[in-house]
């Protein structure tokens, strides 16, 4: 069964996807609405509520609780077209679903798994927000003012990251963060996972703990500067790595 309806952007200031266990696609195109489409099972097409309501776009899933049958087949697809021109917020979660953001720009982007796992490509925002507990995390061609990551055991690797602030905290997964210009700041926190970053900056006020862990630096000039970038990580026992590279 397939379900498709269309909104105007004109008096929407935000976007929000609440899914349970669908896979969620959404990215910016030529269109001059916002499309939602959605295929799968009559069942979970027919139970998956979309409406547009005081200037906010709502796709919500039941989540069924403990009354969801898991022997039933069932299966859901959603995908969100956006124009490209759209700027208001855009807030996104799953619980076990693949969530796929590419293209999007707008003033604030929030991406939220449980244990599905999370894809961002291209993404501009002022402030991005990604957060996942057992999903694994992968970003490429980023760029936000402020980024906030969080998870708890899954892997995050963000490429070709353009960030003027950078938090992000993990507990066992391991993190990997490759800086595609100057920032100001980075502050990362990690229990067991290991942390990788890379930066295309020779001079950084730098300060590297970790209790256990193995803790290095290459090509890195650690000068006390309070003006200089900033790099921040503290670990428990995960190995810590920074790195400079040639622009």
């Amino acid at each position: 069964m397939e379900r498709n309806q269309s909104f105007e952007v004109e008096g929407l200031s935000s976007i929000g996807v609440h899914l349970a266990w669908a896979q969620l696609e959404i990215f910016a195109d030529d269109v001059d609405k916002i499309q939602v489409m959605a295929a799968g099972d009559d069942s979970s097409v027919n139970d998956l509520r979309i409406e547009a309501r005081e200037n906010q776009l709502l796709v919500e899933q039941p989540q069924y609780g403990l009354s969801f049958n898991i022997t039933e087949s069932r299966w859901l697809q959603v995908c969100v077209r956006v124009p490209k021109h759209f700027d208001g917020r855009i807030r996104l979660n799953t619980i076990s679903g693949l969530l796929s953001a590419r293209k999007l720009s707008a003033n604030e982007i929030s991406l939220e798994t449980v244990s599905g796992d999370l894809r961002a490509l291209k993404l501009t925002a002022q402030a991005l927000t990604l957060k996942t507990v057992s999903g694994d995390a992968r970003g490429e061609e980023i760029a936000a003012e402020r980024v906030s990551m969080r998870s708890v055991s899954g892997n995050i690797i963000l490429d070709a990251l353009n960030a003027q602030t950078l938090k992000c905290n993990s507990v066992s997964g391991e993190q990997t963060y490759n800086m595609n210009g100057h920032f100001q700041s980075v502050e990362v926190t990690a229990v067991s996972g290991n942390v990788i970053i890379t930066a295309p900056v020779e001079g950084m006020n730098v300060s590297l703990r970790s209790i256990s862990g193995r803790v290095r630096t290459q090509g890195v000039n650690i000068i006390d500067d309070e003006t200089a970038p900033s790099v921040r990580i503290t670990g428990v026992s995960a190995d810590l790595k920074l790195i400079s590279i040639k622009e």
